[in-house]
């Protein structure tokens, strides 16, 4: 684990790179100066102003700790899925199909979207989509999305391991 501000360049970069998200646009301030980096086992966390931002696997994602996620999670387009689906899910599994009920917000293929519970509209997962959300609403079956962050998961227990260097 390293843990250190970004340079002005290696900023400029970052911003360049979370300019392209749609989901982070509103979000984005130009005029952001101290991005605090932690590079970790296989992810790279960085703290901007107090949004925590994930990248692995070259994709870049908000947490799902909510104190660290300010409005983005709200922001995002996202899934609703059925109660059922749910234990699956922060176990780890992809979205499937059948187990979605509701589908807000556009998104393509590749896009980053959050995963609610039907119950209580909580997000228990940040997903990859495997399709666009048109062809989304027309299939009955099949996955359509990639868990790359949910609940209890290692990103989860990293954050929580990191949490006194995220708040400094």
């Amino acid at each position: 684990m390293k843990a250190s501000y970004l340079s002005k360049k290696e900023t400029l970069k970052l911003l360049e790179k979370l300019e392209e998200l749609s989901w982070f646009k509103p979000f984005l301030d130009k005029k952001v100066k101290n991005v605090f980096r932690i590079e970790a086992e296989d992810a790279t966390f960085y703290k901007i102003q107090k949004i925590l931002l994930v990248e692995k696997s070259g994709l870049i994602f908000p947490t799902l700790i909510e104190q660290y996620s300010g409005d983005v999670l709200h922001s995002m387009p996202y899934i609703v899925v059925d109660m059922g689906a749910v234990s699956h899910i922060v176990n780890g599994a992809d979205i499937m199909r059948p187990g979605v009920r509701e589908v807000f917000g556009v998104f393509n293929e590749d896009d980053i979207l959050v995963v609610k519970d039907e119950k209580n509209k909580k997000p228990i997962a940040i997903a990859r989509c495997l399709v666009n959300h048109e062809g989304f609403k027309s299939m009955s079956r099949g996955k359509v999305a990639e868990n790359i962050h949910h609940i209890d998961d290692k990103l989860w227990k990293m954050i929580r391991q990191y949490k006194e260097l995220i708040e400094r």
